[in-house]
């Protein structure tokens, strides 16, 4: 019982946080449009890897003694 009431308020927490980054972003007027703009964001995001510029401080150096 206890696993449903998690995957309930779990489910709903993410529901919500959406739905207020949608009013946030784009504000109430077309909410449904604006809903689907950000789903499709939000997949593109979930499938691409994060891309970092490589830098001098990513190379690594034998320790000195």
């Amino acid at each position: 019982m206890a696993l449903i009431r998690f995957a309930f308020w779990g489910t709903l927490f993410v529901l919500s946080t959406f739905a207020f980054t949608v009013l946030f972003e784009h504000g109430p007027m077309s909410f449904f449009e604006d809903a689907k703009k950000e789903k499709e964001t939000l997949a593109g995001m979930m499938g691409k890897k994060v891309e970092r510029k490589a830098d001098g401080s990513d190379k690594l150096t034998p320790p000195l003694h």
